[in-house]
């Protein structure tokens, strides 16, 4: 009985002793995170290409590798038209659905009211009580 109080006894001590050295073990000091380079992981740095300035009517794809069957290969960014009209809206119209417009979306309540979104709609003093 007195080795296995003895062995008990030791776990219970093993058991103290790490857990307080467990949060010296954990405490990081390193808190700067170096997102841009997360970003570019895989990129060669011969690649690197400067974004151009915006051009109405354009969306700019990056360059990036794609594979092509056997090998990744470098593709260079390119301009690609913007087929959407800059007029549509995205909007729920239920739970799961979403809807698209090309009009002014028109925001209804619960009841089904017309909510305006104009502010001259609204008082100047009428957020205050």
């Amino acid at each position: 009985m007195k080795k296995m109080q003895k062995a008990l006894f030791a776990g219970f001590a093993a058991c103290a002793l790490a857990s307080t050295s467990l949060p010296a073990f954990s405490f990081n000091n390193a808190q700067d995170v170096d997102f841009q380079w997360y970003a570019n992981v895989g990129r060669s740095p011969g690649n690197a290409e400067i974004m151009p300035a915006p051009r109405a009517g354009y969306i700019w794809a990056p360059g990036h590798y794609e594979w092509t069957g056997s090998r990744q290969v470098w593709a260079q960014g390119v301009w690609v038209r913007d087929e959407q009209s800059p007029h549509w809206t995205a909007f729920k119209s239920g739970p799961n659905t979403i809807s698209y417009t090309t009009g002014p979306t028109e925001l209804r309540d619960v009841d089904g009211n017309v909510i305006p979104t104009d502010p001259g709609a609204y008082n100047v003093d009428s957020a205050r009580r």
